[in-house]
């Protein structure tokens, strides 16, 4: 079903971020200590993975998983301009949190030290920010708004 986003919500939203997060998702699986470690840049890995970390490095990746599927799921589906706002606005909200999580993880040193940042803290802060400006401007109309399809027979 082709989408009801404006072309570059759509590059953004319904291809780019999806694919950000089957490799976040994938992440995991494939380097287990490089995506634990890699979240605070400038701190020496222990040579102990605790049992804690582990459970909840895989429960991230699994969360990115899920928001991958209910990502396609709603902005390939739906119809409803609603729909997708509101999709959005929840992004958002989680966008903040999930810049302020790393924040409190990386100390305010690290956190502004945006030469120091390893690839893991560009996807968790800039790409993550990167989203949230474009959803902010998408909310302002800058890219257009979506427009549901007209339906045969129907009067708007």
């Amino acid at each position: 079903m082709p989408t009801i986003f404006p072309t570059w919500p759509h590059i953004i939203f319904g291809i780019v971020e999806p694919i950000s997060l089957v490799a976040g998702s994938l992440s995991p699986i494939f380097d287990l200590n490089g995506f634990i470690y890699g979240q605070t840049p400038h701190v020496p890995a222990p040579t102990f993975q605790h049992p804690s970390s582990v459970a909840l490095a895989y429960q991230l990746g699994n969360l990115y998983n899920l928001l991958f599927l209910v990502g396609v799921g709603v902005l390939h589906a739906t119809t409803e301009p609603k729909v997708l706002r509101n999709y959005l606005i929840a992004l958002a909200i989680a966008d903040i949190g999930h810049v302020y999580a790393t924040y409190i993880a990386m100390g305010w040193d690290a956190f502004v030290d945006v030469g120091g940042w390893n690839a893991l803290t560009w996807g968790n802060i800039g790409a993550t920010a990167f989203l949230f400006v474009n959803r902010v401007l998408y909310f302002m109309g800058v890219f257009g708004q979506a427009k549901a399809p007209k339906i045969a027979g129907k009067k708007e």
